[in-house]
């Protein structure tokens, strides 16, 4: 936290909200054993999502590619016209695998896709030895994008999630006072 000018008392503070913690599970009244967690960042904080912002504030500068972070959304992206944009974008990969690695981090190859917009060329991706998968939409940020650019799908749910919310209301408004 230094590189951030946190230093003194506040960085002894945060170092022991990270390092210095216990869990255990309850299930149906029994408890299980407490162990000590020594890694990542305590869920359910308001500090939390910041400091992992922090923690990963450098990953953009591991790659050549373009990259977009929201909160534990990394969005790698880079135009392939050639065969050496897609080693590119693979070495990136390779990259972002390392920066992992020396943060004691580990990306889930199976939450990881491949979107090619408006490229028809099938190329394969490869993260934590997977092969990634080759998608036709994907949701972004509470958007569906799809590989022809087309809103429709993303239009659809949101008119469903809409009418869904107005029936419930409708439902649930008649038994209310007029007044």
């Amino acid at each position: 936290m230094g590189e951030y000018g946190i230093r003194g008392q506040l960085n002894n503070w945060l170092n022991m909200f990270l390092t210095q913690r216990k869990m255990k599970v309850v299930v149906e009244g029994e408890q299980s054993e407490e162990v000590k967690v020594d890694s990542g960042v305590p869920q359910g904080t308001v500090l939390g999502p910041l400091l992992f912002l922090c923690h990963i504030n450098d990953l953009p500068d591991t790659v050549k590619s373009s990259v977009r972070l929201f909160a534990d959304d990394c969005l790698l992206y880079r135009t392939i016209k050639t065969e050496k944009d897609h080693k590119l974008l693979q070495e990136d990969l390779a990259s972002l695998e390392d920066w992992a690695n020396k943060w004691g981090m580990r990306f889930n190859a199976k939450k990881c896709y491949i979107l090619s917009i408006k490229n028809k060329s099938q190329r394969f991706y490869t993260l934590n030895g997977h092969i990634l998968q080759q998608v036709q939409s994907n949701p972004y940020l509470g958007v569906q994008i799809l590989e022809d650019l087309k809103w429709s799908t993303h239009i659809t749910n949101v008119a469903k999630k809409a009418n869904s919310t107005l029936g419930f209301l409708r439902r649930n408004l008649r038994y209310c006072p007029q007044e």
